[in-house]
């Protein structure tokens, strides 16, 4: 079970919350709603999200405007079809949470109206909202009741519609909740990423953890997301992208997450802090920096002139910094020195 702190203890590991999503992969096979499961858990996803909907909530049987005019026609021709022939099965809801237990991965959900969030809000730590829903505050006021983490996606928002969520939710006194920078075409070009944004949305909810979920194909939207600082990546999985599913196609299947998760992880190593670290390993390096070394034998008192000393590596213990150079000049001795010396600091 997550807590409201979960979210915020991985940021300050600085660790990315990595979510699967199964999407409609699933086929209303709960074998292979399982084998998902076994896919996310594999590859090293933090949780894997199915998406819990009955198509009464999510379109009208209204055949004068649910029409669908997109390349998902070829499933059904109207929404409400669409989403009756995809929906996740009632009660798989129940086995599949049962089973994410069994495998020690985190079950989340996206729901899309009250009906799903009754059936869910016992089993599902994270409300997830997808982005045509990014605006429902009906919904998100019923949510706010279970006092659990809601992750809302932007994918279809100006920023406009964007600030009316902060303010909403700021009206709400509620802060239990995370931002995605998302992209809803399927699949979405990479010039239409606009991963830059993520940096703008930090900007709008500087209190709050910002994510990106990502529709494009292949992975490196996701790791360029994470490098830019987003703190939770959803990605879309599939057992085959050659599954008769609407969302296969530009899934990634195994394969693809495992590489996926472990460049982000590498990612979460490499990134740091915004602070100058010379690490132990790097600090055994600094002998490669140089130091100063005597061109020939001189006396105490002798004052120090060009040409009298050549900058040479190893760095030296105690050695003048040859950061120093134009300091020294015309200094005095206080030591005699030989040639090939190293000009220390005890010498001036």
């Amino acid at each position: 079970m997550l807590n409201k702190n979960y979210f915020k203890n991985h940021k300050k590991k600085n660790k990315v919350f990595i979510i699967a999503e199964a999407g409609s992969n699933h086929c209303g096979s709960l074998k292979k709603a399982f084998k998902l499961v076994d896919i996310a858990k594999k590859a090293g996803a933090d949780a894997i999200k199915f998406q819990s909907y009955f198509a009464d909530e999510i379109a009208t049987k209204n055949i004068k405007y649910n029409q669908i005019k997109s390349k998902f026609k070829k499933y059904e021709k109207n929404l409400h079809s669409f989403y009756k022939k995809f929906q996740l099965p009632k009660t798989f809801n129940q086995k599949i949470y049962n089973y994410c237990k069994k495998k020690k991965i985190i079950f989340m959900t996206s729901i899309f109206g009250e009906m799903s969030l009754r059936l869910t809000k016992n089993i599902n730590p994270v409300f997830k909202i997808a982005s045509f829903e990014s605006n429902y505050f009906e919904l998100f006021e019923e949510i706010i009741k279970t006092k659990k983490h809601i992750i809302i996606s932007t994918g279809c928002s100006t920023e406009r519609e964007i600030k009316l969520i902060k303010n909403f939710f700021s009206k709400k006194k509620y802060k239990n909740y995370s931002i995605m920078h998302c992209g809803s075409s399927y699949p979405l070009d990479y010039s239409d990423a606009n991963l830059k944004y993520i940096h703008r949305l930090k900007q709008i909810f500087n209190n709050n953890i910002i994510g990106y979920s990502d529709h494009t194909l292949g992975i490196s939207s996701c790791l360029a997301a994470a490098t830019l600082g987003a703190k939770i990546i959803e990605k879309h999985i599939t057992i085959s992208k050659k599954d008769n599913s609407p969302d296969s196609f530009f899934s990634s299947d195994y394969n693809e997450l495992a590489h996926l998760i472990s460049g982000i992880r590498e990612i979460e190593k490499s990134i740091g802090i915004e602070k100058k670290i010379i690490s132990k390993s790097i600090k055994e390096m600094r002998g490669g920096q140089r130091s100063y070394f005597s061109l020939g034998n001189y006396k105490k008192g002798t004052r120090i002139k060009k040409k009298m000393f050549i900058a040479l590596r190893p760095k030296v213990k105690n050695a003048i910094g040859v950061e120093n150079f134009f300091n020294i000049l015309g200094k005095k001795l206080k030591k005699d020195i030989s040639i090939n010396d190293p000009l220390l600091n005890k010498c001036l």
